[in-house]
């Protein structure tokens, strides 16, 4: 028995429907997609079929969604944030690295502490000059975070950047302390390293300097200057730095 062609071309046809149909749904969002979307119970089965289509299409782009916070999240944990030499809490990163040794930790300090020298012995010629009151004061003194980090990154002024800022009714961080503690043996206290000792005793030297500022007292911000100068150039020795101020490396 052979068919009629209209049958046959019928035939065709379904077999053509169908062929779109298995394509159709092989274009429906894989399981690991739709696994994004909530679990639907019985009692929540869409109820026609283009309501099916519609919370398909939502869980596949979910899934897109989530997938770029992904790698968007894992893009930015490879992504660091420079630090700066001194970030007031006594940070040892400089410059972005992170000092991988003893020696290079010790390095980092005290080319931060040469460019706290270099704001005070700015400071002693505008004594010298008979000023209380100008730049070189602000640049040593200034008790505030700067709103930017300075050319060399400090982000506090030199004696804040030096002996550590305010936080309540205690100082914390400060490169001058941290640099003499470098010093300091394995299983021996720092309080009886010989350059932690000297950084002690400059503290209260620079606030006598200080004093003398507020009151515009030109006479005796000399007086606390050169005596803290005496101090200073002592603790600069025992830090393996240069023991004068009129060193150029301080200029």
């Amino acid at each position: 028995f052979v068919a009629p062609a209209h049958t046959r071309n019928n035939a065709v046809l379904m077999t053509m429907k169908l062929l779109l149909l298995v394509s159709a749904v092989a274009l429906v969002p894989a399981p690991s997609a739709l696994a994004y979307s909530p679990k639907i119970t019985q009692q929540q089965q869409p109820k026609s079929e283009s309501s099916s289509f519609l919370c398909r299409r939502a869980a596949f782009s979910r899934a897109i969604s989530t997938s770029a916070s992904v790698v968007t999240a894992g893009s930015l944990l490879t992504i660091t944030s420079p630090a700066y030499a001194f970030d007031g809490s006594g940070s040892s990163a400089y410059s972005g690295k992170n000092p991988a040794s003893a020696l290079a930790r010790r390095k980092s300090y005290q080319a931060r502490v040469t460019e706290d020298v270099k704001d005070f012995v700015r400071l002693g010629a505008a004594i010298q000059r008979g000023e209380t009151d100008s730049d070189p004061w602000l640049f040593f003194f200034f008790p505030f975070e700067r709103r930017e980090p300075d050319a060399t990154g400090r982000t506090y002024a030199a004696y804040a950047d030096f002996i550590g800022h305010l936080e309540g009714r205690e100082r914390v961080g400060g490169d001058g302390y941290l640099l003499a503690a470098t010093f300091t043996k394995a299983g021996k206290p720092p309080e009886n390293t010989p350059a932690v000792k000297s950084y002690s005793a400059l503290p209260k030297a620079f606030d006598a300097i200080e004093a003398a500022g507020k009151k515009g007292d030109v006479k005796k911000a000399k007086e606390a200057y050169d005596k803290a100068a005496v101090l200073l150039c002592k603790y600069l020795a025992d830090v393996e730095l240069p023991g004068d101020l009129s060193d150029p490396i301080y200029q």
